[in-house]
Formats: structure tokens, sequence, C-alpha cells
């Protein structure tokens, strides 16, 4: 903890001398190493001093992830729904949206989210790569994993008793 004390602030004051693209840099090395408190620190500090930035939507983004990783849900969200807002374009707004629901129906247990940003998802996005892995997910809303299971095995096996 002592660590991060020291650090966060070290490299805020290393960041107000760095153009933009030496701190997407750090963000960078710091995602690589897993550092989430300083891939956190460093974008903010992309989003507060070039928020029109070339890097501003990425830098939005792993702020997202940061906030995902160091398991805060809420935060994650937040910077996600902006990402999606402001950064619609960007390669990662389908993985955001996706992840929107995700939290929702996995961190937060609020299901009627989850389903509304699940099926955001596949109106906007419904080739992607993620498109199947959305609808299990909406089939799976409001059960455990076991109780899907059982419901799928019992309707192949309903035509089967009709013979």
């Amino acid at each position: 903890m002592m660590y991060r004390l020291i650090i966060i602030p070290l490299l805020f004051i290393a960041g107000c001398s760095l153009s933009e693209d030496e701190l997407w840099v750090r963000v960078e090395a710091a995602k690589e190493s897993s550092n989430w408190d300083s891939t956190l620190a460093v974008s903010q500090l992309i989003l507060e001093r070039y928020p029109d930035g070339r890097f501003a939507g990425w830098a939005r983004f792993a702020a997202a992830e940061s906030y995902r990783f160091k398991n805060q849900p809420r935060e994650a969200l937040d910077n996600y729904k902006i990402f999606i807002e402001r950064y619609p374009d960007l390669q990662p707004a389908a993985v955001s949206l996706f992840l929107v629901g995700f939290i929702y129906n996995n961190n937060l247990q609020n299901q009627d989210s989850a389903r509304f940003y699940y099926e955001r998802f596949l109106e906007k996005y419904p080739a992607h790569e993620l498109a199947p892995s959305v609808r299990l997910e909406v089939e799976m809303l409001g059960r455990t994993p076991q109780e899907a299971l059982n419901e799928r095995i019992a309707a192949q096996q309903r035509p089967l008793a009709k013979n």
C-alpha cells in the first residue's frame, strides 16, 4: 500500500512534462505489467490534460479496464458507458458494451440492466465474435448454470419422448 502512495504521486509529477504520446507509452507499459493503479493514474492524466487528444478514447477504455481489474465495478461501468457514448467508432466499443452487461449481471446481480445492455449489444453487433456469448448470457440470466443445463437437456429430450 505504501508503494502505491509513493508511486502514484511520482507518476503524476513526472507526467506533468510529458506529451500525450509519452504518457500513452507509460499506460501501455503499466497495462503490460498489470499495474492497474499506474494504468489508471496515467490514463486519468491523459484525460485531464488531453481530453480531445488522439489517445483520449483509449485512455478512457484503459481507465475502465483498470477499475474492472481492481474490482471496482461501479467505476468500471461509469467509464465503459462514457467510452461507449463518446467513442462508438473505436474498436473496443463492442467489448465495452458487452462488459457493461457482464458487470451488471455478474458483479451487481442486476439482470434487468444486464438484459438491456446485452440486447443493445446484439442489435448493434449481431455478427460480432462475442455475439454467441452474449446470446448465451441472455439465455442464462437469472438462472444458475445447472438450471440452464437441465433445461437444455429437457428441451432436447422432449422431441424424443413424443416418438
